[in-house]
This record gives C-alpha cells, sequence and structure tokens, in this order.
C-alpha cells in the first residue's frame, strides 16, 4: 500500500510539472534513457559483438552525458528523431532520445528495432525511488502497471554487480543548481552507491498520450543534446562507495523502462537497465520531493546513471 500511495502521488507531481512548464513553454517531453541489442548474428553473418547497442534516453540531460563519452561516427535523421551511431569502448553503440512517458518509449523502440540489427537493450536515466538521491539502482525486474513483468539478463546483471566497487568510485555526490548560475554547489550527506536488484516499476501519468518536445525546452523539455552538451561539463569529483542488493518491493519507479523491456523481450533482446535517483531520501535541502527535488538533482543523477552505463558498455565482450 505504501508503495502503491507513492506511485500515485509521483504520476500526479509529473502531471502537475509538465502543466507548470506548459503554461510558460508549451507542451514538454521528459523521459528516460534506453540502450537495445540484437543476439546472434545478423543476416550477413556479423558476430554478435560486432552488432550495436543501442542507447536511448528521453530527455537530454540523460543522454547528453553519454553522447559526451562516445565516438560518434555518424548521425542518422529518421523522422523527428537523430540515431547516433559511434563506439564506446570497444563497444558499437546507437543512441537516441525517445522523449518522456511510455507512448514516446514505445514509439521510439520499434522504430529502433525496426531500421537496426542490435545486440541487446539498456536502459539509462533517473527515477523517483525510496532511495537515497544519488545512487544508481539496477534492478532484476521491471513492471508495467497493467500487469507483466520482464526480468534483466542474468549475465548482464551479474556484469553489473562485478563492476560496483569501479562504478561506485566515480558517482557524484555534489552537483550544480540548475538555472542557478553562481549558486554554490549542493553536496550529499551520503556517498551513492549501485544497488543491484530488487523491482522497478513503471507507470504512466499521461493516459498514453505521447507529449512532444519543444527546441527551446533545454535539457529536460528539449528535442535534442546538441544544445545542452557543453553544460554537461560540470564536474565534482565526490567519492562514492557502498554497494548493496535489494530483491524486495519495488523502489524505483520511472515512465519507460518497463516498456522497453517489453519490446527487447518480444524481439528476444537482453536488456537492463541502469536508474539514479533524482528524487529520493537523503535531500540536504529537505525538498518535498518531485518535482523540487528533480529539478535541483536530476543533472546529478543523470551523470551517475551514465558514469555505470558507460562502465557498463566498456567491459561487454
Amino acid at each position: 500500500m505504501r508503495q502503491a500511495r507513492r506511485a500515485s502521488r509521483w504520476s500526479q507531481a509529473w502531471l502537475w510539472a509538465v502543466g507548470g512548464f506548459c503554461a510558460f513553454f508549451g507542451a514538454g517531453v521528459l523521459g528516460a534513457w534506453v540502450v537495445l541489442v540484437v543476439a546472434g548474428c545478423g543476416d550477413d553473418g556479423e558476430p554478435v559483438h560486432r552488432l550495436p547497442i543501442a542507447v536511448v534516453s528521453a530527455f537530454p540531460a540523460e543522454l547528453a552525458p553519454i553522447v559526451a563519452r562516445a565516438q560518434v561516427v555518424e548521425t542518422v535523421s529518421i523522422g523527428h528523431r537523430q540515431f547516433r551511431r559511434g563506439r564506446i569502448g570497444q563497444t558499437e553503440v546507437v543512441l537516441l532520445l525517445t522523449g518522456i512517458g511510455m507512448a514516446n518509449a514505445e514509439e521510439a523502440v520499434q522504430s529502433l528495432l525496426a531500421r537496426f540489427r542490435l545486440r541487446g537493450v539498456v536502459v539509462s536515466g533517473v527515477a523517483g525511488s525510496s532511495e537515497r538521491i544519488g545512487d544508481v539502482v539496477v534492478p532484476s525486474v521491471w513492471r508495467l502497471p497493467e500487469g507483466g513483468e520482464f526480468a534483466v539478463d542474468p549475465y548482464w546483471q551479474a556484469l553489473a554487480t562485478n563492476l560496483a566497487d569501479t562504478v561506485a568510485g566515480a558517482l557524484e555526490r555534489c552537483t550544480e543548481i540548475p538555472d542557478r548560475p553562481g549558486a554554490p554547489a549542493v553536496c550529499l550527506p551520503h556517498r551513492p552507491a549501485l544497488i543491484v536488484g530488487g523491482v522497478g516499476s513503471t507507470n504512466d501519468p499521461f493516459a498514453g498520450q505521447a507529449l512532444p518536445c519543444r527546441e527551446d525546452g533545454g535539457d529536460v523539455f528539449g528535442c535534442d543534446v546538441e544544445p545542452v552538451l557543453s553544460p554537461m561539463g560540470w564536474r565534482y569529483q565526490g567519492r562514492a562507495a557502498s554497494v548493496g542488493t535489494r530483491q524486495d518491493e519495488p523502489q524505483v519507479e520511472d515512465m519507460e523502462t518497463a516498456v522497453v523491456a517489453r519490446a527487447a523481450s518480444r524481439a528476444g533482446l537482453p536488456f537492463i537497465a541502469f536508474r539514479a535517483v533524482s528524487d529520493g531520501a537523503g535531500d540536504p535541502l529537505g525538498l518535498p520531493g518531485f518535482p523540487a527535488q528533480f529539478f535541483v538533482y536530476y543533472r546529478l543523477a543523470a551523470r551517475n546513471a551514465a558514469q555505470a552505463t558507460v562502465a557498463f558498455l566498456q567491459a561487454l565482450p
């Protein structure tokens, strides 16, 4: 019951936040990140490890730090979407911004699967959670609101667990406050952890509607990462440690991952999701949850999720 009440409040808060933004700028779209991959050889016999992994994020602040770490060799425009092909370490990738919500994520993933032979799926981005702000959560299972559970690939989960110490040491605990230039950095009182296991929940506060992005929407409501790549270079190297595993009740909630997991499952692809907490416990400012916490900590959370995602991609054989 506690989780259900929290999910309802979180979904209602998203509607309030988007409505408030629309009052000033028009409809906007937030979202999350995804990485997709195909098992086996391609139609031309290409080995599995040579096929790309698609990395997908819904809003620009989530995708920008991954684009910044990638060697992008080609950008393909299909409709209103930009598909960036390149490499992170030795892993071939396709990077894609989806837009916020289940409807946008499903459309983007279907478009991706129709155009690329892939190796698997990885979701990366921010989420609401009962865990601490800045923590990166890697659930074992994702649930849809109408029912249905989708398990993370067990090999990929084991790889994420093995990377825990490396990832934790690179996570950030301090952040600039977006839209407050010159303000002092806010530092979390805890060292963020990588938490592997447990359950993630995907909800749809937009009742199946695909909300549009805006060209002037910045790094949350914007349509692409290019205008916001430079602000993502702000770094405060806080150390992080503490690794935990959870296998009980849902402790992270977003609006895209389970839809992506369902598409990956139907296509026979492995998937995994890295979700860093943007609104949760341990706030030194004592803000009242979403949306107040989100708009202070979303960049920190996006960078921490990206750090874990990049480390995972670099470790793939």
